[in-house]
């Protein structure tokens, strides 16, 4: 059911940070000729578990698990089999929640992304970025469901200084999650995004974003003499380089499109 001739594209890199645990949790499904409804498509999913050290694994995992299957398996069209796919998995983690009360307040972000031909679909919730970079810059294609951008919009009004806004304990609040509980906000693409050959798609966790923009595109802008998991490797020793003393889990899925 897997496409091995897809799999040099697609890499991941993953480092534990100043934790002694992983709550980020990855997948990817090259889905072969043989794969029905989802033949040919390429599955990317990243989930960055929140509800500590217990409750943040097992969330991140079984968000994971459950919206592959849940997409792998389904019938309708991307968008739609995207949306009933995340919708499955909430309830099915509201399940797991009530049968194993110890893990309430659990939770997990999500992206989920699928490359079919040369058009690439997504939706998620929570801060998790998904970046798209093309021609030496990097476009955040999806919505972050942080406190972030508020505070940012209260910037620009002048409701609040920059430096109150940096300093915010709330920044990096989530607004939304997959929890088993309503979701408040979910972003969805309203239509494909058409790749072009050389674009890199990335999915990662908010513990990249220790590196600013224009580090990310410094490593970027390797790919013509790098691997994507070259590429991967080199975003996560940047990240150690840094030497951040409260460095989250950060992890990543490099897809570049040829």
């Amino acid at each position: 059911m897997t496409d091995q001739s897809v799999l040099p594209a697609v890499a991941t890199a993953q480092i534990a940070g100043a934790r002694d645990y992983q709550e980020d949790r990855l997948a990817v499904h090259a889905l072969a000729a043989d794969a029905g409804k989802r033949a040919g498509e390429l599955l990317l999913v990243l989930a960055d578990g929140m509800g500590g050290h217990a409750g943040g694994e097992v969330a991140s995992r079984l968000v994971v698990e459950q919206f592959c299957q849940d997409y792998i398996n389904g019938q309708a069209g991307v968008i739609e089999a995207l949306r009933s796919s995340l919708n499955s998995t909430n309830e099915y983690l509201a399940e797991a929640v009530a049968e194993t009360p110890k893990l309430r307040g659990m939770g997990a972000t999500l992206i989920g992304c699928v490359v079919r031909g040369s058009d690439l679909y997504w939706i998620s919730v929570g801060d998790s970025p998904l970046w798209l970079f093309r021609d030496g810059s990097l476009q955040r294609l999806n919505v972050d469901h942080s406190m972030l951008p508020l505070l940012e919009a209260m910037v620009s009004s002048g409701e609040m200084s920059n430096e109150a806004a940096q300093t915010d304990r709330r920044r990096h609040m989530l607004r939304s999650a997959v929890t088993g509980k309503l979701m408040e906000l979910v972003d969805v693409c309203a239509e494909p995004r058409r790749l072009q050959p050389g674009d890199v798609v990335m999915l990662a966790s908010d513990g990249v974003e220790t590196l600013a923009e224009v580090e990310l595109i410094a490593v970027l802008e390797e790919q013509h003499d790098q691997t994507p998991q070259q590429l991967a490797d080199s975003i996560m020793i940047r990240i150690e380089a840094a030497g951040n003393s409260a460095q989250d889990n950060a992890s990543v899925i490099l897809y570049r499109y040829e």
